[in-house]
């Protein structure tokens, strides 16, 4: 099922082919700086699965070089409304979208938190789907 994605101003859209192979909640300053709330919700797609369908000359990028696990990524947003979009690790072969950006998105759940101990306090616990075993 292709998904649809785009900002909040519209000027940058995109689509995602099949499911997210990882959906996780970011509790890291950064994470939480960049998104302007107590987490981030992360879902991961290969690179190929993740096509700019409208605007790639609005995505700016921005190099988070002082990361929680010491890894250097790329933040993109949207230079026109300033919405997160993307984060891909400078080494690395991901591409993780900011699942509210994304239509149909809320019918995924997350598998995991990273960086727990920054959660707020006043953040309960969250539902996890345990990740599915490969069948052999």
């Amino acid at each position: 099922m292709p998904y649809h994605g785009n900002c909040l101003c519209g000027a940058v859209a995109f689509e995602i082919e099949g499911e997210p192979f990882h959906f996780a909640i970011c509790h890291c300053q950064n994470c939480k700086q960049a998104s302007g709330g107590a987490f981030m919700v992360n879902s991961f797609f290969k690179p190929s699965q993740v096509k700019i369908s409208k605007g790639g000359e609005n995505l700016t990028t921005y190099k988070d070089g002082a990361t929680k696990s010491g890894n250097a990524i790329k933040r993109s947003f949207c230079s026109v409304c300033g919405s997160n979009l993307f984060i891909e690790p400078v080494a690395g072969n991901i591409t993780i979208v900011q699942a509210a950006n994304v239509k149909g998105s809320e019918n995924w759940v997350p598998k995991k938190e990273f960086f727990g101990e920054g959660k707020w306090k006043w953040v309960k616990e969250l539902e996890f789907r345990p990740k599915n075993k490969a069948k052999l």
